[in-house]
């Protein structure tokens, strides 16, 4: 399999990078130079090949010429490139999670066009363009809502539109929505740190150290070589036409597994009881209260931009519900592929909370940001 890959400096492109064992084929923008890329490729066996392209154009940027080459070797085009910017402007998010993403379907179109055979487009969104929805998220086209934040606003528009253009260009298309991104399950390597997120920057401002959330409010993270691991077998499939059609949606989330605030919260209180300066309180608090308190900083006050992805963050960590993984069990069994089983509860408390174990002595508490999730 040769896979294309958009936004292969990202998250979840750095993990793709590292765990692929098939050919990889990277687009990346003039102005991302190869030395941020090229540590990674280099620890990885097999060639990385990258190529030059922008996502924001028709047929992302790439040379008639090296589309010719590509064409017939390409099995399957896969985005990742996307804004993740919570505070994003509008122009910046409808350029990279809309039209970015409609441009791949024309490009996979075109592909298609050069080679005489099918080239799938897989597309990875978000869990979160569920907005406030609380108990069994499914694995299929959202409503649109008012509740949602402008990003996932954006990535809900971006999922609409690629369906649309799907349809219309007549190219098989898949859509992976995935929650909070982690860093990797061995080595604990992280591309960014945001999120149980930015909270942690102002544990100690938080008033009176009450976190409201549901009473089984669900934190859904994936370690990012695991949740690239399974991309990689969905996109395995989609270019052997093993999907099942009438899949258009998986969700490679933990589902049910996914641990609950309290006790990931407490996983990380005994890895590390002195990690931070003080322990928050988990207040319960109602579907409504979650999503006021996190739509605070963007809708009813003025609010720095930390402040208010911290607030965001909010109805990430604070909803009960469940992303549900059927669609992709199926993907998954009909190529004969097992789903990875997900992180221990010990391990998703030391990559969310950055904990390297419990302290041989007491000393000064030391601050410590908590997240390194990637949503």
């Amino acid at each position: 399999m040769t896979v294309l890959v958009s936004g292969l400096s990202g998250q979840l492109g750095h993990a793709i990078a590292g765990v692929t064992p098939a050919r990889l084929i990277g687009l990346v923008r003039p102005s991302v130079g190869a030395t941020r890329l090229r540590r990674r490729i280099e620890s990885r066996q097999g060639a990385i090949e990258l190529v030059t392209g922008d996502i924001s154009v028709k047929h992302w940027g790439v040379e008639e010429q090296v589309l010719e080459r590509l064409a017939h070797e390409v099995t399957c085009v896969v985005n990742c490139a996307g804004s993740t910017d919570w505070m994003g402007t509008a122009e910046s998010l409808q350029t990279s999670n809309v039209a970015g993403a409609v441009h791949g379907v024309g490009f996979a179109r075109r592909l298609s066009d050069i080679s005489g055979r099918s080239i799938p487009y897989l597309h990875t969104s978000t869990t979160y363009v569920a907005g406030s929805a609380v108990g069994t998220v499914p694995e299929t086209r959202l409503a649109a809502g008012g509740d949602r934040t402008r990003y996932e606003h954006f990535k809900w528009v971006g999922e609409e539109a690629v369906l649309r253009a799907a349809r219309t260009l007549e190219v098989p298309v898949l859509i992976a929505r995935f929650p909070a991104l982690l860093g990797d399950s061995t080595t604990g390597e992280t591309l960014y740190k945001n999120s149980l997120y930015l909270l942690a920057e102002r544990w100690n401002d938080i008033p009176l150290g009450l976190l409201p959330a549901m009473h089984n409010a669900r934190v859904d993270c994936m370690p990012r070589d695991k949740a690239a691991e399974i991309l990689l077998a969905v996109a395995e499939g989609l270019a052997a036409q093993a999907v099942p059609s009438g899949i258009e949606f998986v969700h490679i989330a933990n589902g049910a597994q996914a641990p609950t605030l309290r006790a990931l919260v407490e996983a990380g209180r005994m890895v590390d009881p002195y990690a931070f300066d003080r322990w928050i309180r988990i207040m319960p608090a109602s579907r409504n209260q979650v999503v006021n308190a996190s739509a605070l900083g963007e809708r009813f006050a003025r609010l720095d931009g930390r402040w208010q992805n911290a607030l965001i963050g909010l109805r990430y960590i604070g909803l009960d519900r469940i992303f549900d993984r059927s669609a992709l069990r199926t993907a998954l069994d009909a190529h004969g592929k097992v789903a990875i089983p997900p992180v221990s509860l010990e391990t998703a408390a030391r990559l969310t909370f950055g904990l390297d174990g419990i302290r041989e002595s007491i000393s000064a508490p030391k601050h410590r940001p908590l997240a390194r999730f990637r949503a």
